[in-house]
């Protein structure tokens, strides 16, 4: 039996029964939605306030990255204006000393037996300021082709040198193109079983007979060859200090051996397709500190922006590898 509940109504000075009211039940619950409505609003500005996204911090990382372009070009151009305005003082002085004038650029007489020389003054001075601007035109298309690599030595120069030249920094195989990148870093399909795995590399095809690469000076970590049809294969192992290691395998041949001092860009062995691999190619690892690192972001000397761009979109694919 449900219980009666009254109230006490000072205007009759009685006790009555108490009766349901559905206008304040309505303005309770809209009462407890605005709440609720206020509150998540309250909750996600000051997510948006207090918490960066992952995106966010990338676009703060590639404005200091600019940032360091800016101060490194704004630094070119000034030493190019002070070149400039050098060449033209030397000719302001030239043309004092020829004319004996304060004031040669308002001066509206030439005497003909000077103005060969003017002529030809006026040629070298014409030429010197050509070449300048080529020369500045050039500095200014080096740092926009190799923008990474260039930005990466400005910020290392100033605190670790080691740190840079340890830095894996070209491609693994020599004549390297941007299409014979085919499989990237990341979940790949598997080319034995089909399944989904973390493909812990890059795969370059290339053919059977191909230059393998040091990308770093370093020493041999390993060498190690595999007769069996599975795992690496034939591969080495490059340590290039500060914690960089860098492997190369599935190949057909090595010539280093365990110990060796190895430079940037000497050969290591030749392309093959030894241990579990399905075609003749070259699988790269960037290792750091034990963790593997996506080896594509240390693609930097000898490649654009747009290349390198178009060598990020290729390694996204999610297609299947060929170890």
């Amino acid at each position: 039996m449900a219980l009666t509940k009254f109230y006490y109504n000072p205007k009759s000075l009685r006790y009555e029964r108490t009766r349901f009211s559905v206008v304040r039940l309505t303005m309770a619950i809209v009462g407890f939605l605005v709440f609720g409505f206020v509150f998540f609003v309250a909750l996600l500005l000051l997510q948006n306030l207090l918490i960066e996204t992952p995106h966010e911090k990338q676009l703060r990382a590639e404005n200091r990255v600019l940032d360091e372009h800016k101060v490194i070009l704004s630094a070119l151009l000034t030493e190019s204006n002070n070149q400039l305005a050098q060449l033209k003082q030397e000719d302001l002085s030239l043309y004092q000393k020829l004319f004996e004038t304060q004031n040669p650029l308002t001066s509206g007489q030439v005497h003909p037996e000077r103005e060969e020389i003017l002529i030809s003054d006026a040629s070298e001075f014409d030429e010197s300021v050509t070449q300048l601007g080529n020369r500045f035109t050039e500095l200014i298309q080096s740092a926009q082709n190799g923008n990474r690599f260039f930005s990466l030595k400005a910020r290392v120069a100033r605190t670790d040198i080691p740190e840079l030249i340890a830095t894996p920094s070209i491609a693994p195989i020599e004549n390297f193109e941007l299409e014979k990148l085919v499989s990237g870093y990341g979940v790949r399909i598997n080319p034995f079983h089909k399944g989904k795995y973390h493909h812990d590399g890059v795969d370059i095809a290339a053919p059977r007979g191909t230059n393998v690469l040091a990308t770093a000076p370093g020493r041999v970590l390993l060498t190690k060859k595999s007769e069996l049809v599975a795992g690496y294969g034939h591969y080495v192992e490059i340590d290039h200090g500060n914690g960089y290691i860098t492997r190369y395998s599935h190949l057909e041949e090595f010539e280093v051996r365990t110990g060796q001092k190895i430079e940037k860009g000497q050969r290591l062995g030749i392309v093959g397709s030894t241990g579990g691999s399905i075609a003749p190619h070259l699988h790269y690892e960037v290792i750091k500190n034990g963790v593997n690192l996506d080896p594509i972001k240390f693609f930097m000397e000898g490649i654009s922006s747009t290349q390198y761009e178009t060598l990020v979109t290729l390694s996204k694919k999610q297609n299947q590898s060929l170890d």
